[in-house]
């Protein structure tokens, strides 16, 4: 009796601890705002805002914004949340004052081993 007792509680655990993830392979990023090449004058706000899907469940996101003349961080928002997809919804005030060419790149954790996917477009910020 106490060796079926041991071999139910093992298989309990066991199975318990098999819980299988459905872990994404792959993840489409889609930029609803800003179009690619949008121009921005000097204090108008740039909403970006998009939508990432996976084939299964992700594992965060971050969201960034970088004046490409200078390396300067102009923006930087992570989630480490889990899910088959994702929306986001960033505003940013152009307040450079220098034209810029700003890239906003949207980097996507598809596993914990490093697998990744993103993608970047860029508008032009004019100053006053």
């Amino acid at each position: 009796m106490k060796n079926l007792k041991f071999v139910f509680i093992s298989l309990t655990f066991g199975l318990i601890s098999c819980h299988k993830h459905n872990n994404a392979t792959n993840a489409t990023i889609n930029f609803l705002e800003p179009t690619a090449g949008d121009t921005l004058q000097f204090g108008e706000e740039l909403h970006i805002e998009g939508t990432i899907q996976g084939d299964g469940e992700l594992h965060g996101y971050t969201l960034n914004l970088l004046n490409s003349n200078t390396g300067q961080s102009l923006l930087s928002k992570s989630t480490h949340d889990h899910g088959e997809s994702f929306s986001f919804h960033e505003h940013w005030l152009n307040n450079l004052t220098d034209t810029a060419n700003v890239k906003i790149s949207v980097e996507v954790e598809i596993n914990h081993e490093g697998l990744k996917t993103s993608k970047e477009i860029n508008v032009v910020c004019l100053p006053n």
